[in-house]
């Protein structure tokens, strides 16, 4: 079929319409041939790429898109659900290759405030059809990630909806095929961060609100998001994983939510990746968003009560900041690290603050005085939007954080643990927590 196809996008090109006629004669061999042809996700991504990469695409990318929006992916009929299979399969592959063009894709779809073509993929994420809910998924996922939904299309996702997902991820825990799986996790991690940007600060979050009534049924799920976690090379998914992670340790209802053995595997990934990070400016905002994560980690949860690996973890962050000719320290994850060292170091575990490294670790760490002279801490914004917080040019740092107001692209994170909750089954809860919780702004990945 790969002569035909490139017959078809070969054709001489000469105005708008004759673009819409070559990709509609593209799509319909493809769909006619698909189950021969596009059975796996190897085969649909070659077939997609095969168009994005022509000179037809190039140049008519924008009228391409919206005639495979308008006169497939958006059109309802009685047929069978798999023609919208290669449709989506091309928006999908066309939003991975250039963020701009999934954009497009929001925009050109949307119409009264709706995006027409999310609404459209939630009613078909709850069909039987499993190929064509595994490519909605991953096309629901793909424009969230790039653009912030409206929020009329927020409340199309109802608690219903996302009880559903969540269905799915537990009834396939003994499937080989984990792939589906995690493309449903990581939908519900961008839904989490909608929530978040359109929150404005407030606690209200739909998906943590419907896990606090499912501790005990979502144990797939909860034990697939270390897992990812720990593997995935997407530092974009990582930073949604945590961002999730950071809400459920801080919703009181939420702090025992994991098995305790899921969160010693969480401690080791945290202590290994905040060791391996770079220097980069992304490397470090990922790991300053594990030191968000790790603060509650420790405060909040049952490790509290069960503590595992302690004086590793106090060395790693003694490490972190403590001053080396060669190595930089950047003054958030130190402000970040001294937080962790006195709320859970010195208050929770009763423990001077560096014993093992001879170093006052709250005294300045990065002295721009003369010698003799009392040393003052430089503290400057961090140069990565993703968590940045206010600074401080105190010598003594403070336990207490607040954050600039957001702009519209940016959101703050729940401030649950800003109000005490007595939890029968945490007697760990945030009694000793009445400082003020640090607000991070969040961004989108792409």
């Amino acid at each position: 079929m790969d002569l035909e196809l490139d017959d078809i996008i070969l054709l001489p090109c000469q105005n708008r319409e004759d673009a819409e006629r070559i990709t509609t004669q593209y799509i319909r061999l493809v769909t006619r041939f698909q189950h021969d042809f596009c059975e796996t996700l190897a085969e649909r991504a070659q077939m997609a790429y095969k168009l994005i990469d022509s000179t037809l695409f190039l140049e008519h990318s924008t009228t391409i898109l919206s005639h495979i929006l308008h006169g497939h992916a958006l059109v309802t009929t009685n047929e069978n659900d798999s023609n919208l299979l290669i449709p989506y399969t091309i928006l999908i592959y066309a939003g991975k290759e250039d963020p701009r063009w999934m954009k497009y894709i929001v925009s050109d779809a949307r119409q009264n405030k709706q995006n027409r073509l999310f609404r459209k993929i939630l009613q078909e994420i709850t069909t039987d059809s499993y190929k064509l809910m595994g490519v909605s998924v991953v096309l629901a996922f793909e424009m969230c990630k790039v653009s912030r939904l409206r929020a009329a299309d927020l409340d199309a996702i109802t608690p219903n909806f996302l009880n559903h997902l969540l269905d799915v991820v537990e009834t396939m825990v003994d499937d080989a095929d984990e792939s589906f799986s995690y493309d449903i996790i990581q939908l519900l991690l961008v839904f989490n961060e909608q929530f978040l940007m359109a929150s404005k600060g407030e606690p209200s979050n739909k998906l943590l609100d419907v896990l606090e009534n499912r501790i005990g049924t979502t144990n797939t799920f909860s034990a697939n998001l270390i897992f990812m976690l720990n593997r995935s090379d997407d530092a974009c998914v990582k930073l949604l994983i945590l961002k999730l992670l950071y809400g459920i340790f801080t919703r009181p209802s939420l702090y025992e939510y994991f098995y305790t053995n899921d969160l010693y595997v969480l401690v080791d990934v945290m202590l290994r990746e905040v060791c391996n990070l770079g220097n980069e400016r992304e490397a470090a905002a990922l790991r300053d968003a594990y030191l968000r994560v790790l603060r509650p980690l420790l405060i909040n949860t049952q490790l509290r009560r069960a503590p595992y690996k302690q004086n590793e973890i106090h060395s790693t962050l003694c490490a972190m900041i403590t001053p080396q000719s060669y190595v930089k320290i950047d003054p958030n994850t130190s402000r970040l690290v001294e937080r962790i060292l006195e709320e859970w170091w010195e208050t929770i575990c009763k423990q001077p603050m560096a014993p093992l490294l001879g170093v006052d670790v709250k005294g300045p760490l990065l002295a721009t005085s003369l010698p003799g002279t009392n040393a003052q801490v430089v503290r400057s914004p961090s140069p990565y939007p993703m968590m940045r917080t206010s600074t401080s040019t105190s010598s003594n740092t403070s336990s207490t954080d607040s954050s600039p107001s957001s702009p519209t692209t940016t959101i703050q994170t729940p401030t649950d643990e800003h109000t005490p909750h007595n939890n029968n089954n945490n007697t760990s809860s945030s009694s000793n927590n009445n400082d003020k919780q640090p607000s991070a702004d969040l961004v989108l990945c792409a």
